[in-house]
């Protein structure tokens, strides 16, 4: 029975090897890491859907990947509207983070995630953008380190040595973010009147969500060539 036994105990002895070293947090953090990439790796990398949604309404949609894209009603800009977001589909309670604000510039003005009048557009010349792109980190770790990148980039004065910029150089570049594009096929927009505000009644629209654009965080925040005017004749 001894000799029957002796392989059993020389297979688990690595299991219980293994389980011994991961109880170190860092190597959970490591491996709970490799899994959701397996699992994302297994999803696919390119959605498509459409929907609509009502004045003063929330709109989500799962995306996969652990994440959803929502429409978040937008209060106090007068005529309303949403702004696009992209969250963990679990949220952390005491936590929340939201993951395309931090990867969609410019910061602090209006961009592509306002579908609303707003920072001096008027409700209805924001419907007529009818095409709006934004980017997306996909993990609570990457917002962090876009975060001190976005801070460092912002107020570059608090960057306290060179050994510093070097480390936000690289956690720029190592950031990888999602890419996806609202196209808005239909709304109506009441008119206000007196003190009444614009309102946006309704909102239907078209999004792909791209998770493996090739893109960082490096790249999106590179400055912009200014595209040269041409010579009127």
């Amino acid at each position: 029975m001894a000799t029957a036994l002796r392989p059993v105990v020389l297979l688990l002895a690595p299991a219980i090897l293994l389980a011994a070293v991961c109880a170190n947090p860092r190597c959970a953090a490591a491996q709970d890491d490799s899994a959701k990439r397996a699992a994302a790796e297994a999803e696919t990398s390119e959605v498509r859907f459409s929907g609509e949604v009502l004045a003063g309404k929330e709109y989500v949609h799962t995306i996969g990947h652990g994440l959803d894209f929502g429409l978040e009603p937008l209060t106090g800009n007068g005529g309303g509207g949403w702004v696009i977001e992209i969250v963990p589909t679990v949220q952390a309670p005491d936590n929340p983070v939201e993951f395309s604000e931090i990867a969609t510039p410019p910061y602090h003005f209006y961009n592509d995630r306002y579908l609303a009048g707003a920072y001096g557009y008027s409700t209805k010349e924001a419907m007529q953008m009818t095409t709006r792109k934004f980017n997306f980190v996909m993990s609570v770790s990457d917002e962090q380190k876009a975060n001190d990148v976005i801070n460092a980039q912002l107020y570059p004065s608090a960057i306290a040595n060179d050994d510093e910029k070097v480390r936000i150089a690289r956690e720029s570049a190592a950031v990888e973010l999602g890419h996806g594009e609202v196209h808005i096929t239909h709304s109506h927009v009441t008119l206000g009147k007196g003190n009444t505000p614009d309102a946006i009644d309704i909102l239907k629209f078209d999004v792909v969500v791209n998770f493996s654009p090739g893109l960082t965080l490096a790249e999106v925040l590179a400055p912009q060539p200014v595209p040269s005017r041409k010579r009127e004749r």
